[in-house]
């Protein structure tokens, strides 16, 4: 990789950063008709991807990752995103990323902060993530329960030996435990600027809530452009966007990516077993961001 010039690297980046299915893509659809007048369209989001790419890595690196273990991965991958950014003619590029933001071997964050301007991290409470994360995996909330309380949980394991052809377009993403991702992300050694956005505010105060984001990301739209944008990606419409054209981010074996869209739906989706299982495992983040502990004590 060319390294010329990397003292002068602009900040670019914005980290859309979550644990699965706390908001992520439904804020990428926003920015998408924001920065397209309105226009949306689900399977060509004007975002710039994901963290865990592995064309952006290959295509960046002019390697096959194929033949690099996840530690080797991890050591470019800073200065990958470094190149990225001097190479995209963009004055900011919206970067979505499931991995806690830890070190690397060499004790480097994987996230790097020198082409970075600031990074949006979303929050969901845990007992709705749960059955959502289910679903986006194909498989039953306690499997979901078991990785969100997994102290080194991973999306995408990879299962094929090194030099084999790697069907997986995304490498390995570490996020540690739902809490620990959280913490991991609001840490105040994280250095550069992070707003922490609710799923639950995205619902029921989003004027506020999205027009916020946006002056956080430096972004110069109106009122108007940001309630247009709001309009145009609710809920409904991307599910019937999903029913109509199917949604190339959905896992295969999923119904939808697209479920319900709300906030709540873990009281008739949880039993007590699962309930206080999270609760345990999590509530401490939870009374964090002010999400209601419900009375585990006698389940």
């Amino acid at each position: 990789m060319d390294n010329t010039g990397e003292n002068t690297t602009p900040s670019k980046i914005v980290w859309l950063a979550s644990y699965p299915k706390s908001g992520n893509t439904w804020f990428r659809a926003f920015l998408t008709a924001l920065l397209g007048d309105g226009d949306l369209n689900i399977n060509q989001m004007r975002t710039d991807g994901i963290f865990s790419s592995r064309y952006i890595f290959d295509d960046a690196t002019d390697m096959d990752s194929s033949y690099l273990y996840d530690e080797e991965i991890k050591l470019l991958l800073p200065e990958v995103f470094t190149q990225v950014v001097s190479e995209y003619n963009k004055e900011r590029l919206f970067v979505k990323i499931h991995d806690a933001y830890t070190l690397n071997s060499a004790g480097v964050p994987i996230v790097p902060a020198r082409p970075t301007l600031c990074a949006l991290y979303f929050i969901r409470n845990p007992l709705d993530v749960a059955g959502s994360f289910a679903n986006h995996n194909a498989g039953s909330i306690d499997d979901a329960i078991k990785i969100m309380n997994k102290p080194r949980g991973t999306l995408a394991k990879q299962k094929r030996p090194i030099g084999e052809i790697n069907t997986n377009n995304q490498f390995a993403q570490l996020m540690l435990s739902w809490s620990m991702h959280a913490e991991s992300w609001t840490s105040p050694d994280v250095p550069f600027p992070v707003m922490v956005l609710r799923y639950e505010d995205m619902l029921h105060d989003q004027m506020n809530t999205f027009s916020k984001a946006v002056a956080f990301m430096g972004l110069d739209k109106t009122p108007e452009q940001i309630e247009k944008a709001i309009f145009e990606s609710r809920f409904e419409k991307l599910k019937e966007q999903e029913k109509e054209k199917g949604f190339m981010e959905k896992n295969r074996n999923s119904e939808s990516f697209f479920r319900k869209g709300k906030s709540g739906g873990w009281v008739d989706e949880l039993t007590p077993g699962q309930i206080k299982s999270i609760v345990d495992n999590h509530c401490q983040v939870m009374e964090k961001y002010n999400y209601h502990i419900p009375d585990v004590t006698n389940k």
